[in-house]
């Protein structure tokens, strides 16, 4: 069962989880380098907003649109608190699992917060930015002076077809690639542990089979039914090691799952409470599990539990 969080209120712009989330979408989100046109939507009430009926028939639109070359078009959802949500990472808490009241209103601040992300966002993106959305969104895209397709009545014929047919008109041109299954799952593992951590992780030649990630036969990751973020292997503590943020250096070798604070010689100044950490003693990475403290607590609290490990390895 997903969790789910309530954000009504304008303090919400401001709670831990919604911060790091426009933050690491801002740090370390890059978008898809061969994409051509990225469509802004609004967001909606059903989370993923994929499986709204709403999101169904602009991306049944955009596929219209699209044919052959739907690769090249990226779509992110315009929401508050959250700001932006790229499409491939919709499933990640709390992106999947928040509700927020519906006023009509956004006041300055929120439209601030969103004109920035989307900033960001085309500084790296390489193509051409369509609005697909009315009221607030639409205002801050052509703040911005991004082509807004339709305003009002978006669910009408005349708008989706305007739709297809000015994503049809972007992509004339261009030439189509192959949809690759691995990159949104790399996507993933850049905002999880840091930019680079998808490519080290899901290698070229890697397979995804039932939420499971393998490479060359053995598993790397899971993906989280629960939020969508990825659970290491010890295997996959391995390939990310490098990634220093996330990991916990140990002054033994663990013999049981629960590592306690007294024990751990220092850990990443990254890391969250709940967060995914690789485990490291010596120069051999023994374990892999959840974080139930921050970085500098796991490093200078004198006692208490502060890693759960999932995977641990065996002493030889």
């Amino acid at each position: 069962m997903k969790p789910s969080v309530d954000y009504i209120s304008g303090e919400s712009l401001y709670r831990p989880e919604v911060v790091r989330w426009r933050r690491r979408i801002e740090e370390r989100y890059i978008p898809p380098e061969d994409a051509a046109v990225a469509v802004l939507l609004p967001c909606s009430a059903t989370k993923p907003y994929s499986a709204s009926p709403s999101h169904r028939r602009f991306i049944a639109a955009i596929k219209r649109g699209a044919k052959g070359k739907r690769s090249l078009v990226h779509e992110a959802i315009m929401t508050s608190p959250l700001a932006l949500v790229p499409r491939e990472l919709e499933n990640l808490y709390p992106a999947c699992c928040y509700d927020t009241t519906v006023t009509g209103h956004w006041s300055e601040e929120e439209k601030e917060v969103l004109a920035k992300a989307i900033r960001s966002y085309a500084a790296k993106f390489k193509g051409e930015l369509l609005c697909y959305a009315g009221e607030a969104y639409a205002e801050v895209c052509e703040s911005l002076g991004i082509d807004v397709i339709a305003k009002d009545n978006l669910l009408s014929e005349d708008s989706l077809k305007a739709l297809e047919e000015r994503i049809r008109e972007a992509l004339m041109d261009k030439q189509g690639t192959g949809y690759n299954p691995l990159e949104p799952l790399r996507k993933v593992a850049d905002v999880q542990f840091g930019l680079g951590a998808g490519k080290a992780l899901i290698c070229e030649g890697a397979r995804v089979r039932r939420g499971r990630i393998f490479y060359k036969g053995e598993q790397v990751a899971a993906i989280s039914e629960r939020h969508g973020y990825l659970a290491l292997t010890l295997r996959g503590g391995e390939l990310l090691r490098d990634f220093s943020g996330y990991v916990v250096e140990l002054s033994f070798f663990p013999k049981s799952n629960n590592i306690f604070t007294p024990g751990i010689e220092h850990a990443g100044e990254d890391i969250r409470p709940g967060d995914e950490v690789i485990v490291v003693y010596g120069d051999e990475v023994v374990g892999v599990g959840k974080a139930l403290l921050n970085g500098s607590e796991l490093a200078k609290a004198e006692r208490g539990l502060g890693v759960v490990l999932r995977h641990r390895r065996k002493a030889a």
